[in-house]
């Protein structure tokens, strides 16, 4: 169970962090190993990855559940950890330097506080709200995938998928085995810094048909451009 916590949690660490603006990217990072880092950007960066983190994961300290702004400063901390020849690596798009990273802050983070799933209600229809969609956003029973997916690794095929729109990363799925939840398939939108326009970055479905279509549905629609409507009887406002 906790090996797959923290699987779970790298992958979120990974979304989260690797969303981050090209320029707080390079801000952070510098323009030269040790040169020209701004790290007043490291607050931003904690706080923005404490809200991702929050919203999927069940985060408390000594018992208690865990505060957005303490899950944030654990991130800093971590992050100011990070040495100036692997923060300039990162500015280079370097995937094993992401990787480091993301497994140096989970590790921080699970040497402080306790990391769980949420609990799990019994329910992944979006009329319960729970999985964060609206009834009208809802995969139908005979929506299919569009792109190809394929294995993420392909030496270890398994319940891992990464799906292209040609040769678009358009986001990864995955199923991680929980006792109260086996049906959870977790999915996560490429990140490469562009504006979200009120589309979640990841979340679950009920099942890998239906977790691929709602990567490939957020992923045209910021093709598109188009902003996520949350409208509701009577309502008039965007996410």
């Amino acid at each position: 169970m906790q090996d797959d916590i923290g699987t779970l949690l790298r992958s979120f660490l990974n979304n989260a962090l690797r969303k981050q603006s090209q320029r707080r990217i390079r801000d952070f990072g510098g323009y030269q190993v040790g040169q020209r880092r701004k790290l007043h950007v490291i607050e931003p960066i904690a706080r923005d990855t404490a809200e991702f983190l929050c919203t999927y994961l069940c985060i408390s300290l000594r018992g208690e559940p865990a505060s957005k702004e303490g899950v944030a400063a654990a991130i800093a901390a971590a992050l100011r950890n990070v040495s100036d020849e692997l923060a300039f690596k990162l500015t280079r798009h370097s995937d094993e330097a992401w990787t480091t990273l993301c497994h140096s802050v989970a590790g921080f983070l699970e040497g402080c506080l306790q990391i769980d799933h949420r609990p799990y209600d019994g329910s992944l229809t979006a009329q319960s709200d729970y999985n964060g969609w609206k009834s009208w956003e809802l995969i139908t029973s005979g929506e299919k995938p569009k792109g190809k997916w394929r294995h993420a690794w392909k030496e270890k095929p398994g319940d891992d998928f990464i799906g292209f729109d040609g040769d678009a990363c358009m986001g990864r799925i995955f199923k991680i085995d929980l006792m109260d939840a086996s049906e959870r398939w977790y999915w996560l939108i490429a990140a490469d810094g562009s504006p979200r326009r009120g589309w979640p970055a990841a979340g679950y479905e009920a099942s890998a048909r239906s977790a691929a279509c709602r990567v490939e549905r957020i992923y045209f629609a910021l093709v598109k451009g188009e902003e996520r409507m949350v409208l509701g009887e009577g309502e008039t406002r965007r996410a």
